[in-house]
């Protein structure tokens, strides 16, 4: 077999294919052996022409409406507590959210999670409060760990949180959780606080979860 380089160089088509390994399979399992095989050039634009795309956002920022805290947190040090964002959403095919905050995964594929908390405390306190997400048997993820001096009571800190999640065929019907504690390293203190604003604008929420998949 003759180098590749000594080939002669063509404009590729669409319907062209080209040569590469198999690493994973559609279903996001390790292939064994790493195979060869043919890619067409219509399935690489496909796959490289993918963006993400909001399938919601939910946020605890309707005050007033039944089951959606104007604030929110663990009732004791190293006590879990699973964080509410909102009203339940099922208007994406691929993603929904219940009320209690439980996110269900409805279609395999790639997503980006954004989580927001507005944060704070009693007055001179000095929190730490970490954060992971949560499947129902084991942690997904780094546990967020936020450690915030108090100033005043009305003082709050915006935590962000982001997270690449892939879905694979096998994991979709399963769910994520998105849990808080105050750790003992800190007092016993750290709650989620929406904020009212001084004018016509929406309430600031106190948690918040914008989900988008690769699409």
């Amino acid at each position: 077999m003759a180098q590749i380089s000594t080939y002669p160089v063509l404009t590729p088509q669409l319907g062209d294919k080209v040569l590469g390994s198999n690493v994973y399979d559609s279903a996001g399992n390790i292939v064994t052996g790493n195979p060869t095989c043919q890619f067409n050039f219509t399935d690489i634009k496909t796959l490289v022409d993918q963006q993400f795309t909001q399938q919601f956002t939910s946020s605890s920022n309707d005050s007033g409406v039944a089951g959606i805290p104007a604030s929110q947190g663990p009732s004791s040090t190293n006590t879990v507590h699973q964080i509410i964002f909102g009203q339940a959403n099922s208007t994406s095919l691929n993603v929904t959210i219940g009320a209690d905050g439980k996110v269900t995964w409805l279609k395999s594929g790639t997503y980006y999670v954004t989580q927001e908390y507005f944060l704070g405390g009693t007055q001179n306190n000095t929190l730490f409060t970490i954060f992971r997400t949560y499947d129902g048997t084991n942690q997904v993820g780094p546990t967020t760990g936020e450690a915030y001096k108090v100033q005043e009571s009305t003082d709050r800190t915006r935590v962000v949180i982001t997270q690449m999640v892939n879905i694979t065929a096998a994991q979709t019907g399963t769910y994520h959780v998105y849990q808080m504690v105050r750790d003992a390293s800190g007092s016993n203190d750290g709650t989620l606080f929406q904020k009212q604003n001084n004018n016509s604008w929406t309430t600031i929420p106190n948690a918040q979860i914008t989900i988008s998949k690769l699409i």
